[in-house]
Protein backbone atom coordinates (compact mmCIF):
# COMPACT_ATOMS: atom_id res chain seq x y z
CA UNK A 1 0.00 0.00 0.00
CA UNK A 2 1.64 3.48 -0.83
CA UNK A 3 0.61 6.66 1.50
CA UNK A 4 -0.20 9.39 -0.20
CA UNK A 5 1.55 12.85 1.29
CA UNK A 6 -0.25 15.91 1.29
CA UNK A 7 2.13 18.72 2.08
CA UNK A 8 0.72 21.95 2.28
CA UNK A 9 2.43 25.45 2.24
CA UNK A 10 2.36 27.64 5.62
CA UNK A 11 0.76 30.77 5.61
CA UNK A 12 2.80 33.67 5.68
CA UNK A 13 2.37 36.28 8.90
CA UNK A 14 2.78 38.93 6.27
CA UNK A 15 -0.38 37.91 4.43
CA UNK A 16 -2.93 37.17 7.29
CA UNK A 17 -3.96 41.01 7.36
CA UNK A 18 -4.30 40.90 4.11
CA UNK A 19 -6.40 37.48 3.80
CA UNK A 20 -8.07 39.34 6.76
CA UNK A 21 -9.15 42.58 4.55
CA UNK A 22 -9.58 40.64 1.33
CA UNK A 23 -11.92 38.20 2.95
CA UNK A 24 -14.00 41.83 4.55
CA UNK A 25 -14.21 43.12 1.17
CA UNK A 26 -15.81 40.26 -0.43
CA UNK A 27 -18.71 40.57 1.97
CA UNK A 28 -18.62 44.74 1.15
CA UNK A 29 -18.24 44.39 -2.37
CA UNK A 30 -20.84 41.51 -3.17
CA UNK A 31 -23.33 43.71 -0.69
CA UNK A 32 -22.67 46.78 -3.52
CA UNK A 33 -22.84 44.55 -6.54
CA UNK A 34 -26.37 43.27 -4.89
CA UNK A 35 -27.67 46.47 -3.37
CA UNK A 36 -26.92 48.53 -6.72
CA UNK A 37 -28.29 45.79 -9.20
CA UNK A 38 -31.30 45.34 -7.25
CA UNK A 39 -31.57 49.24 -6.58
CA UNK A 40 -31.04 49.73 -10.39
CA UNK A 41 -34.00 46.86 -11.13
CA UNK A 42 -36.77 48.11 -8.57
CA UNK A 43 -35.85 51.81 -10.29
CA UNK A 44 -34.24 53.47 -7.18
CA UNK A 45 -31.29 54.33 -9.48
CA UNK A 46 -30.59 54.85 -13.18
CA UNK A 47 -29.84 52.60 -15.10
CA UNK A 48 -26.58 54.27 -15.91
CA UNK A 49 -25.42 53.09 -12.48
CA UNK A 50 -25.30 49.27 -13.53
CA UNK A 51 -21.75 49.08 -15.13
CA UNK A 52 -20.77 50.57 -11.22
CA UNK A 53 -22.51 47.37 -9.71
CA UNK A 54 -20.24 45.01 -12.42
CA UNK A 55 -17.23 46.60 -11.09
CA UNK A 56 -18.10 45.84 -7.60
CA UNK A 57 -18.83 42.48 -8.81
CA UNK A 58 -14.96 42.77 -10.45
CA UNK A 59 -13.55 43.92 -7.20
CA UNK A 60 -15.42 41.06 -5.28
CA UNK A 61 -13.75 38.69 -7.44
CA UNK A 62 -10.03 39.68 -7.21
CA UNK A 63 -10.29 39.54 -3.66
CA UNK A 64 -11.83 35.96 -3.83
CA UNK A 65 -8.40 35.35 -5.84
CA UNK A 66 -6.45 37.66 -3.72
CA UNK A 67 -7.69 35.47 -0.33
CA UNK A 68 -7.36 31.77 -2.07
CA UNK A 69 -3.85 32.82 -3.94
CA UNK A 70 -2.56 34.35 -0.84
CA UNK A 71 -4.07 31.33 1.34
CA UNK A 72 -2.35 28.46 -0.90
CA UNK A 73 -5.75 26.66 -1.45
CA UNK A 74 -5.68 23.42 -2.98
CA UNK A 75 -7.36 22.71 -6.48
CA UNK A 76 -10.56 21.37 -5.45
CA UNK A 77 -11.01 24.85 -3.22
CA UNK A 78 -9.74 27.02 -5.89
CA UNK A 79 -12.72 25.67 -8.01
CA UNK A 80 -15.17 26.19 -5.34
CA UNK A 81 -14.48 29.97 -5.55
CA UNK A 82 -14.41 30.54 -9.04
CA UNK A 83 -18.09 28.81 -8.66
CA UNK A 84 -19.03 31.31 -5.64
CA UNK A 85 -17.97 34.47 -7.54
CA UNK A 86 -19.92 33.21 -10.68
CA UNK A 87 -22.45 32.60 -8.23
CA UNK A 88 -22.16 35.88 -6.43
CA UNK A 89 -23.13 37.31 -10.26
CA UNK A 90 -25.50 35.26 -10.99
CA UNK A 91 -27.72 34.99 -8.45
CA UNK A 92 -29.57 38.64 -8.27
CA UNK A 93 -30.20 38.00 -12.26
CA UNK A 94 -31.46 34.94 -11.15
CA UNK A 95 -34.32 36.02 -8.08
CA UNK A 96 -35.15 39.36 -10.34
CA UNK A 97 -36.14 36.67 -13.44
CA UNK A 98 -38.25 35.06 -11.15
CA UNK A 99 -39.86 37.55 -9.50
CA UNK A 100 -40.54 38.99 -12.74
CA UNK A 101 -42.18 35.73 -13.88
CA UNK A 102 -43.89 35.80 -10.49
CA UNK A 103 -45.36 38.91 -10.93
CA UNK A 104 -46.28 39.21 -14.74
CA UNK A 105 -48.05 36.22 -14.02
CA UNK A 106 -49.80 37.10 -10.69
CA UNK A 107 -50.88 40.73 -12.06
CA UNK A 108 -51.77 40.56 -15.38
Amino acid sequence: MVEQVIMRQDIALDDFLTIFVSSGLVLVFGGLYVGIYTAVKVELLKTWTMPIAYIFWVLTAYCLYLMGSLMHVGEFTAKALVVAAFGILLLPHAVYYMQDQVHQQNEH
